[in-house]
């Protein structure tokens, strides 16, 4: 339209120039006369062809003249054409002037939605809230736009910009303000800076975008104000709403029931430092918050480390989004909870409870349950065919989410996500009607039980069967022979048929997943392997190698899976670098150990051994697989590359650094990357071109060629590869934030292979005492991954085992007298002592955190409606038996009996130390090692008559709970000897002799121990 009238003006002022010209003698006098006539008001008529000329006849023509002055009813003049030229020369000026105020009107009704020619000048506004200190800046709208001189004729100003009217936007503005929020200071891409324009554009009332241009407005006033240079958003202010749109904008959202204030506070939580900061802000104020601002807060990008902030979460989600969906339509407040916005939040609320409290997922599911049950106030209307298709959907993309692992000990909290499907499932029966699983769900629950433990029929099964290929089942008895088949069925199993009997047709991946499971009644019998399970997002025609791949893994040996891989499931099939893997994998293995509890199929890492029976030798010879490197070469000259997978698994089994390069080279990657790896470049862009699990691997072959020894040539720098994994980790997570904020692997490697059997030598110190420049490492490096990545049990296991092995290095001069555990006049290096001391008051401020219950608020429901666990860390026997050894190491008998209490008082609670009850589990016989170990200190400690006491009164709380309680566990009365045990007793005694002669070390104490002793005493300080 207004391109209509910019042409239809052009005509008129072209018609009007023509006319203009013309001469006055052609004029008519009469014309003066009537014009001048006192029986028509002056200008009336002037008024009302305006009117007409512009709007019509109608009411916007009336509402141009002013109350009673309308013209008479009388005849027009007749007007010959004489008269033509006197008019046209009169009326058009008029038509003009009234054109251009109309649209000067037209302008201050619509504002533009583009920037003007030449931004001005900033102008500094406050908000309209009550709080004055919040400043925002305004972009100010002047000269025409490009759409106006483009249909004036005239030529564009560099600098305009383009509009954006888009009520839809391409992207979503909820993730882009994310990333704004991210990124601060950085340089945007061109990808991301288009994406941020078109947001800093966008005109939707939504609130997402109000958010998004509020705290763009604040961000640019700060900048300015503070005169920081933000040269890579330089054209972000020009973009920006004028204060009068700003004022529009807060007008339409109070029409919605917020104002700018509820923008400040957004603002304000969103720009928390870290992520359990931004939960604390969000929980601060009792206030309903929009759903968006939920899914922002729980965005992957925030560092989320306390398990209080997550119950904090369940606690809002609870009182704010769930109970009022219990209420009566009547009394609800606030927007509906739809279930594609819960969908999202269920997501991320899972990634973050597997990231830092798995048990909690069974809260999720609880949480999830409680939505289901309610999820029918969602619908408009009375359909109960829509209600039971939105639960069925919420209900199954939860069972698919609550497949996937952890990512520290993935099969360790592998029975959280089993105990959530089993929440959900209960749940579904509970409904009428009952929920519908899909067959991704099916497939879901597949993977979740093929990652679990074996039950006790299932290992019936596997000791039961045949040492030949295929592993039929044999009865050993008539007990045996009375079975029905599906005994012999794992669990995994049992659930494809039930698949195939709710009418979902298998296909190639449920074939995967049942030679996974120990295949079915009818087909051949496999080994139940457990694993993670195929991938899920490949292409249908991925599926036939992904059977070809579980093929090789559900065997025992390597010649059975070498069998299985010269057995394609189509004819003529070749095979990709992913068979080759699953191959190679088998081949790597080492042989399972003679005395231990594994079974086939519990570990991937081992394989049993070969079954040779009646064979002959040629037989054998032609059955037996080839080396690893003889099928790594036939792979290579059939030309195919080896994928992320197969890289990662030749890294982690090659004990050279040249061959390690030889395989990044055959990948396809580039020399500079390689050269990076080596520490010949710090190029971060090729260094990030690796892969997180290639890189990975990368770290642990650096670790595991380290030497503790300089080697005598000078080309060599074998002993300097832990530092060099230490520097390009820094370097690889410093260019990539994702693995920055997610992957601790490599900095666990690094921690392990120093907490174990590798030292740092430190040049021009020689190799006498390296045990100190390796402690003042390991906690350097302790300390930066605690502040980046937060506590587990992975890493509080790492630091029992540091303490312990420096005590020993420090008891002990030579590694002879270690071994005797015959203790010499001399001591290791005593400048260890302070750097030890403060290490022990960090284990031991570290395991206080890990047994500190979790505090939920007193008044909430989420607690007991959700079933919150009540500590974060899953502590096992293991990680109790390496921190009492380095209890003993330090001779601290209080302590000792301490975390005896603690043991002792878990049993209260089932959910703590549930593997450990069971006597046969291997948890329960570490823990029964754990209390034999502490009797075997307890005599050669400085225990006073209270400790006896306490110890006293810890049996009888024992014994009384084996009598009521049915407790398992139970103290040995007396001591067993070892050689460890035995070595770790000196170790104690002579810990104890240097406190009282070390006293000194701590008065000039070294920058690393200044460090340390800030962390042991409470201090979070960023490294």
């Amino acid at each position: 339209m207004s391109g209509t009238k910019g042409s239809a003006l052009r005509g008129v002022q072209a018609t009007g120039r023509r006319l203009a010209t013309t001469p006055r003698c052609c004029q008519l006098p009469a014309w003066s006369s009537v014009c001048s006539s006192s029986s028509i008001p002056d200008g009336s008529f002037r008024r009302q062809s305006t009117a007409a000329a512009l709007a019509g006849a109608g009411a916007e023509a009336e509402n141009v003249l002013p109350t009673g002055s309308a013209a008479p009813a009388r005849p027009a003049p007749s007007l010959d054409a004489s008269t033509t030229a006197t008019i046209s020369a009169d009326l058009f000026p008029v038509l003009e002037r009234a054109a251009a105020q109309e649209e000067s009107s037209r302008r201050e009704r619509v504002p533009h939605a583009w920037a003007p020619a030449k931004p001005t000048p900033s102008v500094a506004a406050s908000t309209t809230s009550a709080d004055p200190s919040v400043v925002l800046w305004h972009a100010t709208r002047g000269g025409l736009s490009r759409r106006e001189r483009r249909l004036q004729d005239e030529p564009p100003v560099p600098g305009v910009q383009l509009p954006f009217e888009k009520k839809f936007t391409p992207f979503s503005p909820t993730k882009t303000l994310a990333m704004f929020i991210r990124r601060r200071a950085r340089k945007y891409p061109l990808e991301k800076w288009c994406v941020l324009r078109a947001l800093a554009s966008n005109k939707s009332p939504r609130l997402p975008g109000c958010l998004a241009q509020f705290m763009f407005k604040q961000r640019v006033a700060h900048w300015r104000k503070s005169r920081v240079s933000f040269y890579h958003l330089r054209g972000l202010p020009s973009y920006l709403e004028t204060e009068q749109e700003w004022a529009r904008r807060i007008k339409r959202l109070a029409m919605k029931g917020y104002s700018t204030s509820d923008l400040e506070e957004w603002s304000w939580i969103l720009e928390g430092k870290t992520g359990d900061e931004i939960v604390q802000r969000l929980v601060s104020r009792d206030t309903f918050k929009p759903y968006f601002l939920m899914n922002m807060v729980l965005g992957r990008d925030k560092r989320i480390f306390q398990a209080e902030s997550l119950a904090a979460i369940f606690e809002y989600i609870s009182r704010h989004y769930l109970e009022p969906r219990q209420k009566p339509e009547q009394q609800r407040v606030g927007p509906e909870f739809r279930s594609d916005v819960f969908k999202i939040m269920m997501y991320r609320l899972m990634w973050h409870c597997a990231a830092i409290w798995p048990a909690a997922l069974i809260s999720v599911a609880h949480l999830v349950a409680t939505y289901l049950e309610t999820c029918h106030v969602d619908v408009e209307g009375d359909d109960p065919v829509r209600w039971q298709r939105i639960r069925c959907r919420i209900f199954n993309s939860a069972l698919c989410a609550l497949d996937r692992r952890t990512p520290i000990a993935p099969y360790k909290h592998i029975r959280y996500n089993w105990e959530a499907q089993k929440v959900l499932l209960a749940a579904s029966v509970r409904m009428r009607p009952h929920l519908l699983i899909t067959q991704n769900g099916y497939r879901s629950i597949r993977r979740v039980l093929l990652g679990m433990k074996k039950t006790p029929a299932e290992e019936k099964a596997m000791i039961r069967s045949a040492k030949t290929w295929p592993p039929y089942r044999l009865s050993w008895d008539g007990v045996d022979e009375q079975r029905d088949r599906e005994e012999d069925l794992s669990r995994s199993a049992k659930a494809g048929i039930m698949m195939v009997e709710n009418g979902y047709p298998s296909q190639p991946i449920d074939e995967a997943l049942t030679k996974l499971g120990g295949s079915l009644p009818g087909r051949q019998r496999t080994i139940m392997t457990r694993t993670d399970g195929p991938p899920k997002w490949s292409s249908p025609n991925m599926f036939v190698y992904a059977t070809w791949v579980t093929a090789i893994e559900a065997t025992r040996n390597v010649r059975e899976a070498w069998t299985e891989f010269q057995r394609p499931p189509r004819p003529n099939l070749q095979p990709t670098a992913g068979v080759y893997a699953a191959m190679l994998e088998k081949l790597f293995a080492e042989q399972v150990p003679p005395d231990s509890p594994l079974l086939p199929g519990d570990s991937r890492h081992y394989v049993f051994p070969v079954h040779d029976g009646n064979l002959s030798a040629y037989e054998i010879s032609r059955l037996t697989p080839p080396s690893p490197d003889d099928l790594y070469r036939q792979m290579r000259e059939r030309n195919i590359r080896p994928n992320d997978r197969l890289l990662e698994l030749l890294l982690r089994n090659t004990n050279s650094i040249e061959a390690g390069l030889q395989y990044i080279l055959d990948g396809g990657y580039s020399a500079i990357a390689r050269q990076a790896l080596v520490g010949w470049s710090e190029d971060v862009e090729q260094l990030n071109t690796l892969p997180v699990r290639v890189f990975d691997a990368w770290i642990k072959l650096l670790c595991k060629t380290h030497s503790n020894y300089p080697d005598p040539d000078p080309q060599s720098f074998s002993h300097n590869h832990i530092p060099l994994a230490i520097k390009i980790t820094k370097l690889y997570q410093q260019g990539n934030a994702r693995a920055a904020h997610q992957d601790k692997r490599p900095w666990y490697t690094i921690l392990r292979a120093l907490a174990t059997d590798k030292y740092i030598v430190r040049e021009g110190e020689g190799t006498t005492h390296p045990h100190l420049h390796t402690l003042k490492v390991f906690m350097k490096a302790y300390r930066q991954t605690v502040f980046a990545k937060g506590l587990d049990t992975t890493i509080f296991d790492l630091l029992s085992l540091m303490v312990r092995k420096s005590t020993v290095a420090l008891a002990f001069e030579t590694r002879k007298a270690m071994a005797t555990a015959t203790p010499t006049e001399k001591y290791g290096d005593l400048r260890m002592v302070p750097v030890i001391r403060l290490a022990a008051q960090k284990l031991h401020a570290t395991f206080k955190e890990m047994v500190r219950p979790i505090s939920v608020p007193s008044n909430g429901s989420a607690s007991a409606c959700f079933e919150l666990p009540t500590l974060q860390y899953t502590l096992t026997a293991p990680h109790i038996f390496r921190y009492m050894q380095a209890l003993g190491c330090l001779g601290n008998a209080q302590l000792m009996l301490s975390l005896v209490n603690w043991v002792v008082d878990s049993w209260l609670d089932p959910r703590i130390l549930e593997n450990a009850r069971e006597p046969g589990e291997t948890e329960y016989k570490v823990l029964m090692q754990t209390f034999a170990y502490f009797m075997e200190m307890w005599p050669h400690l400085p225990v006073n008559d209270s400790l006896q006491t306490m110890l006293v009164r810890t049996r009888q709380k024992l014994e009384a709970l084996r009598q009521t309680q049915g407790c398992t566990w139970h103290i040995p009365a007396k001591r067993t000897d070892g050689d460890v045990k035995g070595t770790d007793a000196v170790v104690a005694a002579r810990w104890l002799n240097t406190q009282l002669h070390t006293d000194t070390w701590l008065n000039k104490p070294s920058r690393i121990v200044r460090r340390v002793r800030q962390g042991a005493s409470g201090g979070h300080t960023e490294p």
